[in-house]
């Protein structure tokens, strides 16, 4: 009897451990496959972000003339354009077919006093032919996420851009999102946050 219970309890001690570096194992590969499934969402989102960018154009839109700002040989020449939501106050010079152009982004009062957080917001410049219709467009500043209103100091953007044939003018667009106080992204669940969307973009041309 006692010769058998020396089997068995080895046996048993055996068993134990190959039960916890069983779980072990599990847990492991568990974790292992979590972290792939999240690394390929984290690519398929990069992938997806990067196609769209390819795949949608502003080219063929049209923006007003009001909006449209007429290039001149050599340079530099400075001018302002402004909106409710932004000023841009900017300095080009173009040499044929290429474009050097600087400038500084301002935010409009309302957005920089009633709000505390730029949550995100791109610059871009379009090239225009002389009917104001987008022929190509570059993403000129990209101002960060989720950065204090309080902290973002002087935004500043220098670009050199080839400008395609029959370019008359150019236009700058934007896209931003402000936010104030807590509560979640969900509008509907978002207790006392609030969230402002604003943007200039090329649009259709009216009919005539």
């Amino acid at each position: 009897m006692i010769n058998i219970l020396k089997i068995l309890v080895p046996s048993i001690h055996l068993n134990q451990h190959q039960i916890i570096v069983g779980e072990a194992n599990v847990r492991a590969k568990k974790r292992a496959l979590v972290a792939f499934k999240l690394f390929g969402s984290f690519i398929l989102i990069i992938l997806l972000v990067a196609c769209a960018g390819k795949l949608f154009t502003f080219e063929g839109s049209w923006v007003a003339e009001d909006d449209r700002i007429s290039l001149q040989d050599g340079g530099p020449h400075k001018g302002k354009w402004q909106t409710r939501d932004v000023a841009i106050e900017y300095a080009y010079q173009q040499e044929t077919q290429k474009l050097q152009i600087s400038g500084v982004v301002k935010l409009g009062d309302y957005l920089t006093t009633g709000f505390s957080t730029l949550v995100h917001m791109t610059v871009d410049i379009f090239m225009l032919d002389a009917n104001g219709i987008v022929l190509n467009s570059e993403l000129i500043q990209n101002l960060g996420y989720r950065r204090h209103l309080a902290d973002l100091g002087k935004m500043t953007f220098t670009n050199q851009l080839e400008l395609p044939a029959d370019t008359a003018a150019i236009a700058f667009g934007y896209r931003g999102r402000v936010t104030e106080g807590g509560g979640g992204f969900n509008k509907n669940l978002m207790g006392d946050r609030i969230d402002w969307d604003f943007w200039k973009l090329p649009g259709r041309k009216p009919s005539e």
